[in-house]
């Protein structure tokens, strides 16, 4: 296995990208169900994306508008998973607004909160719909990221939020420790190690995940404890022939959405490396997971089991083939025999 560079215990979190299902209402219920699922088995994170709308024709899923919403679901169902949004859409929503929801979940879930943010902007005309409005300059809309971010940390706070001195109700302090920023670039995972957040690399970068990588843990205040989350897409299978095979649908779908930014590629094999899939046999999938050259800076390893199943019975069997068999040759150890801890 790969010698990781970071000095910290690996964690497992399991993600949800719901834009990829083909129904809202049976999907959530149905992560709802597997993130429990995965507590039992020893994740210690559940992370859900956000995304507001469905394209115009498309008959799957248009996502998660709510992150909020669906995890206060998940804290009533589990005990001491960590509820993570990977990310908020900040610059689409009003940052007051949330950290109120986020105040709010944080404090019925015993502090169970990990507040994804990101600076993204979704589809053409998303922002109109919500009633925001968004700079066209790239640089002026990281600043209005940033400004809202401060807002939204401040009121977390319990800074004044009007002239007549009213604060966040509740307020969340410890939250501001808890953040984390969806990051594309080299730039942007730099400033978020110098601010001191964690940071989330997606499967499908405009940058190689290791150049994310090496950006944040150079940017990190000397003495700061690094937290860098990898996605990870995941499909275990007999043979990886069998799981391309199983999986050609799913993988030339989202090769069709990326390829514009994503490395060149032209067989089935050559875009699922490319969409960061892992597959085959357990050995096959630790071999490709510990050899990635982002994961010797990998703290938090998010997996996905979306895009390329087919039921969510085989991702139930998945997780448990991940936490069985290949979680524990990467370097994990089940909570049950080190204790639980963050």
């Amino acid at each position: 296995m790969t010698d990781r560079i970071v000095d910290a215990p690996l964690q497992l979190g399991l993600f949800a990208h719901f834009a990829e299902e083909s129904s809202e209402a049976e999907s959530y219920l149905e992560f709802l169900r597997l993130f429990e699922h995965a507590e039992k088995a020893g994740f210690g994170y559940a992370w859900v994306r956000q995304f507001h709308f469905r394209s115009s024709g498309s008959t799957r899923s248009g996502g998660l508008p709510s992150p909020f919403v669906l995890l206060a679901a998940l804290a009533e169902r589990t005990e001491r998973l960590r509820l993570g949004t990977a990310a908020i859409t900040l610059p689409l929503e009003d940052p007051v607004r949330v950290a109120e929801d986020a105040a709010v979940l944080d404090a019925i879930s015993g502090g169970r909160l990990e507040l994804g943010v990101a600076n993204g902007v979704g589809a053409p005309g998303t922002a109109e719909a919500l009633g925001r409005s968004l700079p066209e300059d790239r640089d002026d809309r990281r600043q209005r990221f940033l400004d809202a971010l401060d807002v939204l940390l401040g009121a977390l706070r319990g800074d004044p939020l009007t002239a007549d001195g009213h604060t966040l109700a509740p307020v969340a302090p410890s939250l501001t420790e808890r953040i984390w920023e969806a990051t594309l670039t080299a730039e942007s995972a730099r400033a978020a190690g110098e601010r001191g957040y964690g940071v989330l690399v997606g499967t499908t970068q405009t940058v190689p995940a290791e150049t994310t990588a090496a950006a944040y843990l150079d940017g990190l205040p000397p003495g700061a404890l690094p937290r860098l989350g990898l996605s990870t897409l995941v499909l275990p299978a007999r043979t990886r022939e069998e799981a391309l095979r199983g999986a050609e649908e799913g993988i030339e779908r989202k090769w069709a959405w990326g390829k514009d930014f994503l490395p060149p590629a032209t067989t089935l094999a050559e875009k699922a490396a490319s969409l960061g899939l892992h597959y085959g046999t357990t050995d096959d999938i630790v071999e490709s997971i510990a050899t990635h050259p982002a994961f010797r800076s990998t703290t938090h390893l998010q997996v996905q089991l979306e895009l390329v199943y087919g039921s969510f019975a085989q991702r139930h069997d998945a997780l448990d083939q991940f936490t069985a068999e290949i979680a524990p040759a990467l370097g994990w150890s089940s909570p049950a025999l080190v204790g639980v801890g963050r």
